[in-house]
């Protein structure tokens, strides 16, 4: 890896609530993961894409393995059946076991 580049890698969207946090009372928090099988899926590519545009929209911000924080961005949709579609984005998530949380 060249100095001063993160290392991108790829996060599912695992799912998503409103912050608990009484201090960020407006706020979602989102899950990532790096298995697919336990990733959000929605039935349709459309629904799938216009999440796609919200999650942009979002300025999702995770703690970054290079050290500060990443805002993630260019989510893109993967066909996993012609009804199964899940929502991933590249960036430098910090690796950690059992982190992401199923959507409900």
């Amino acid at each position: 890896m060249q100095e001063g580049k993160e290392e991108m890698l790829k996060g599912y969207i695992c799912g998503w609530e409103r912050s608990k946090d009484p201090k960020r009372p407006y706020h979602t928090d989102f899950w990532f993961g790096s298995d697919v099988k336990k990733a959000a899926y929605w039935l349709t590519r459309r629904e799938a894409e216009n999440d796609c545009v919200m999650f942009d929209n979002h300025r999702i911000v995770i703690a970054s393995s290079e050290g500060g924080t990443h805002i993630c961005g260019g989510f893109r949709v993967e066909e996993l059946t012609p009804d199964r579609f899940v929502i991933f984005c590249e960036a430098p998530f910090i690796l950690k076991q059992g982190s992401a949380k199923p959507l409900k």
